[in-house]
């Protein structure tokens, strides 16, 4: 009996020992064209660089990287937000955030707030504020979208606009 229990005990150690190789470990690497750094970076990744080109170049752990990418996309979107907001009278839109899978900076409103006009204007500061964040990832994002989209259904877009990273 104590043999199983020991036999047991060892394969459960392995496993586990096994499981702990799988996890995400090493640097992840980030190369900033000056254009789009805005030194957020800098105090979570573990070195900062200059490159020949004059880009930055940030080194992480891979735990620093996933805290850096969160915190500056959220920051962002507040940013944004704010900007947004100051170029209307009153209270305008619910929110403004980065979007990942979409590779879209998306701006929830009402119906009634949509302007093409304005939106238009109003989407080349969102992309910016956008290219801030994709073109900071270890693979940046070089075409995004900036999405008005309905508040309450984001399947619902009002306007939809592209652009590309300077190079």
């Amino acid at each position: 009996m104590k043999r199983i229990f020991a036999i047991a005990l060892v394969i459960v150690t392995v496993a586990a020992l096994l499981c702990a190789c799988g996890q995400k470990s090493g640097n992840v690497q980030t190369t900033v064209s000056g254009k789009y750094d805005d030194n957020f970076a800098s105090s979570y990744a573990s070195s900062v660089k200059t490159d020949n080109n004059g880009n930055k170049v940030y080194e992480f752990s891979s735990s620093q990287y996933d805290t850096y990418t969160q915190n500056h996309k959220n920051s962002l979107g507040a940013d944004l937000q704010e900007e947004i907001a100051k170029n209307h009278e009153g209270k305008f839109g619910e929110y403004a955030y980065i979007n990942d899978e979409k590779k879209a900076v998306i701006i929830g409103i009402h119906e009634d707030e949509y302007d093409e006009t304005s939106a238009k204007t109003e989407s080349a500061a969102a992309a910016e504020y956008g290219f801030k964040y994709f073109q900071n990832l270890q693979t940046p994002v070089d075409s995004i979208k900036v999405l008005y989209v309905d508040a309450n259904d984001q399947n619902k877009i009002y306007g939809s606009f592209d652009y590309s990273a300077e190079k």
